[in-house]
Protein backbone atom coordinates (compact mmCIF):
# COMPACT_ATOMS: atom_id res chain seq x y z
CA UNK A 1 0.00 0.00 0.00
CA UNK A 2 1.35 3.34 -0.83
CA UNK A 3 1.91 6.05 1.97
CA UNK A 4 1.42 9.61 0.97
CA UNK A 5 4.51 11.30 1.53
CA UNK A 6 2.86 14.20 4.19
CA UNK A 7 0.69 11.63 5.86
CA UNK A 8 0.64 12.93 9.60
CA UNK A 9 1.72 10.45 12.44
CA UNK A 10 -2.53 10.59 13.66
CA UNK A 11 -3.69 10.08 10.14
CA UNK A 12 -0.81 6.87 9.60
CA UNK A 13 -1.84 4.97 13.28
CA UNK A 14 -5.59 5.57 13.22
CA UNK A 15 -5.82 5.59 9.67
CA UNK A 16 -3.43 3.25 7.97
CA UNK A 17 -2.59 0.93 10.96
CA UNK A 18 -5.97 -0.91 10.95
CA UNK A 19 -6.39 -0.97 6.90
CA UNK A 20 -2.95 -2.22 6.17
CA UNK A 21 -3.39 -5.04 9.49
CA UNK A 22 -6.87 -5.68 7.52
CA UNK A 23 -5.43 -6.37 3.95
CA UNK A 24 -2.48 -8.36 4.94
CA UNK A 25 -4.97 -10.56 7.50
CA UNK A 26 -7.36 -10.92 5.03
CA UNK A 27 -4.19 -12.41 2.69
CA UNK A 28 -2.39 -14.21 5.14
CA UNK A 29 -4.77 -15.15 8.18
CA UNK A 30 -2.40 -16.50 10.82
CA UNK A 31 -2.58 -19.83 12.88
CA UNK A 32 -1.00 -20.67 15.93
CA UNK A 33 -1.12 -17.51 17.95
CA UNK A 34 -4.07 -17.84 19.93
CA UNK A 35 -3.79 -16.49 23.49
CA UNK A 36 -1.13 -14.21 22.39
CA UNK A 37 -1.52 -10.37 23.06
CA UNK A 38 1.21 -7.75 22.12
CA UNK A 39 1.44 -4.21 22.70
CA UNK A 40 4.16 -2.19 20.90
CA UNK A 41 4.17 1.41 21.43
CA UNK A 42 5.61 4.08 19.29
CA UNK A 43 7.06 7.16 20.32
CA UNK A 44 7.45 9.89 17.32
CA UNK A 45 9.43 12.59 18.15
CA UNK A 46 10.21 15.51 16.41
CA UNK A 47 8.42 19.41 17.56
CA UNK A 48 6.57 17.49 19.91
CA UNK A 49 6.20 13.53 21.08
CA UNK A 50 3.02 12.13 19.39
CA UNK A 51 2.70 8.65 21.00
CA UNK A 52 0.48 5.60 19.92
CA UNK A 53 0.19 2.38 21.05
CA UNK A 54 -1.03 -0.90 18.95
CA UNK A 55 -2.57 -3.70 20.61
CA UNK A 56 -2.73 -7.07 18.69
CA UNK A 57 -4.78 -9.79 20.52
CA UNK A 58 -4.53 -13.49 18.44
CA UNK A 59 -2.55 -11.78 16.19
CA UNK A 60 -6.12 -11.16 14.47
CA UNK A 61 -7.56 -8.37 16.50
CA UNK A 62 -5.81 -4.95 16.59
CA UNK A 63 -6.52 -2.06 18.70
CA UNK A 64 -4.53 1.55 17.93
CA UNK A 65 -4.28 4.40 20.53
CA UNK A 66 -3.34 7.35 20.92
CA UNK A 67 -0.58 7.85 24.22
CA UNK A 68 1.09 5.71 25.72
CA UNK A 69 0.03 2.11 27.19
CA UNK A 70 0.38 0.91 30.75
CA UNK A 71 2.80 -1.72 30.10
CA UNK A 72 4.38 -2.33 26.19
CA UNK A 73 6.35 -5.25 25.13
CA UNK A 74 8.44 -3.11 22.73
CA UNK A 75 8.55 0.84 22.70
CA UNK A 76 10.25 2.35 19.36
CA UNK A 77 11.85 5.47 19.41
CA UNK A 78 12.05 7.46 16.10
CA UNK A 79 12.66 10.88 14.83
CA UNK A 80 9.24 11.97 13.03
CA UNK A 81 11.39 12.40 9.49
CA UNK A 82 12.89 8.94 10.22
CA UNK A 83 9.52 7.37 10.91
CA UNK A 84 8.04 9.03 8.07
CA UNK A 85 10.69 7.85 5.62
CA UNK A 86 10.43 4.26 7.18
CA UNK A 87 6.62 4.46 6.34
CA UNK A 88 6.26 5.73 2.91
CA UNK A 89 9.51 3.43 1.83
CA UNK A 90 12.05 6.00 1.25
CA UNK A 91 14.45 3.88 3.69
CA UNK A 92 12.69 0.63 3.45
CA UNK A 93 13.20 -1.58 6.42
CA UNK A 94 14.22 0.48 8.95
CA UNK A 95 11.60 -0.41 11.41
CA UNK A 96 9.90 -3.07 9.51
CA UNK A 97 10.97 -5.77 12.39
CA UNK A 98 7.59 -4.29 14.04
CA UNK A 99 5.25 -3.01 11.41
CA UNK A 100 5.47 -6.38 9.14
CA UNK A 101 2.63 -8.28 10.23
CA UNK A 102 4.08 -11.39 8.76
CA UNK A 103 6.74 -10.57 11.43
CA UNK A 104 4.97 -9.93 14.15
CA UNK A 105 2.61 -12.96 13.83
CA UNK A 106 5.38 -15.53 14.04
CA UNK A 107 5.09 -17.37 17.63
CA UNK A 108 9.08 -18.26 18.09
CA UNK A 109 9.85 -14.13 17.74
CA UNK A 110 6.57 -13.32 19.99
CA UNK A 111 7.80 -15.60 23.19
CA UNK A 112 11.41 -13.79 22.39
CA UNK A 113 9.75 -10.73 22.21
CA UNK A 114 8.22 -10.86 25.03
CA UNK A 115 10.88 -12.08 27.34
CA UNK A 116 12.88 -9.94 26.38
CA UNK A 117 14.32 -7.05 28.63
CA UNK A 118 16.64 -4.25 27.76
CA UNK A 119 17.37 -1.64 25.17
CA UNK A 120 19.14 -1.47 21.77
CA UNK A 121 20.05 1.68 20.23
CA UNK A 122 20.17 1.50 16.51
CA UNK A 123 22.35 4.05 15.05
CA UNK A 124 21.78 3.25 11.19
CA UNK A 125 23.77 5.37 8.46
CA UNK A 126 23.20 5.46 4.91
CA UNK A 127 24.35 7.22 1.74
CA UNK A 128 23.92 11.12 1.71
CA UNK A 129 21.70 11.84 5.26
CA UNK A 130 22.52 12.01 8.73
CA UNK A 131 22.28 8.93 10.44
CA UNK A 132 18.75 7.61 11.84
CA UNK A 133 19.36 6.99 15.55
CA UNK A 134 16.29 4.19 16.92
CA UNK A 135 15.54 2.89 20.48
CA UNK A 136 13.86 -0.22 21.04
CA UNK A 137 12.94 -0.62 24.64
CA UNK A 138 12.41 -4.01 24.88
CA UNK A 139 9.83 -4.71 28.69
CA UNK A 140 10.45 -1.46 29.90
CA UNK A 141 13.66 -2.02 30.44
CA UNK A 142 16.65 0.48 30.03
CA UNK A 143 18.97 -1.73 31.08
CA UNK A 144 20.97 -3.68 29.83
CA UNK A 145 21.58 -1.66 26.90
CA UNK A 146 23.51 -2.15 23.68
CA UNK A 147 24.49 0.49 20.42
CA UNK A 148 24.69 -1.31 17.10
CA UNK A 149 26.44 0.85 14.80
CA UNK A 150 25.89 -0.54 11.13
CA UNK A 151 24.02 0.86 8.07
CA UNK A 152 20.64 1.13 6.82
CA UNK A 153 21.20 -1.70 4.34
CA UNK A 154 22.97 -3.78 6.48
CA UNK A 155 20.14 -3.67 9.26
CA UNK A 156 17.78 -4.47 6.76
CA UNK A 157 19.37 -7.66 5.69
CA UNK A 158 20.11 -8.63 9.24
CA UNK A 159 16.30 -8.06 9.72
CA UNK A 160 15.74 -10.08 7.21
CA UNK A 161 17.87 -12.91 8.53
CA UNK A 162 20.19 -12.68 5.39
CA UNK A 163 22.84 -11.02 6.92
CA UNK A 164 23.92 -13.06 10.18
CA UNK A 165 24.97 -10.48 13.15
CA UNK A 166 28.00 -12.79 14.22
CA UNK A 167 28.93 -12.12 10.20
CA UNK A 168 28.19 -8.69 10.24
CA UNK A 169 30.39 -8.15 13.62
CA UNK A 170 33.12 -10.42 12.62
CA UNK A 171 33.21 -8.68 9.28
CA UNK A 172 33.32 -4.93 10.95
CA UNK A 173 29.67 -4.29 9.27
CA UNK A 174 28.47 -4.24 12.67
CA UNK A 175 29.93 -2.29 15.74
CA UNK A 176 28.44 -2.98 19.22
CA UNK A 177 29.04 -0.84 22.24
CA UNK A 178 27.86 -2.22 25.58
CA UNK A 179 26.49 -5.03 27.34
CA UNK A 180 27.99 -7.79 25.15
CA UNK A 181 25.45 -10.50 26.16
CA UNK A 182 22.57 -8.72 26.03
CA UNK A 183 23.54 -8.14 22.49
CA UNK A 184 24.12 -11.57 21.79
CA UNK A 185 20.94 -12.77 22.96
CA UNK A 186 19.24 -10.43 20.80
CA UNK A 187 20.89 -12.53 17.76
CA UNK A 188 17.34 -14.60 17.13
CA UNK A 189 15.62 -11.73 17.78
CA UNK A 190 16.74 -9.65 15.33
CA UNK A 191 16.94 -11.95 12.11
Amino acid sequence: MEIADDITVKEYFEEMVPRIFAEELAKSPVLGMEGTEFVLQFDVTGAGKQTYNIAIKDARDLEVKGGPADSPDVTVEIREDDWRDAVTGKVAGAVDMFTDTAQLANKAKYDMLKTTRGTLNLDLSHEGAENIPIKIVFGGAESPAVTFRLTLDDWVLMSKGELVGVTAFMSGKLKIEGDMPFAMSLGNLVA
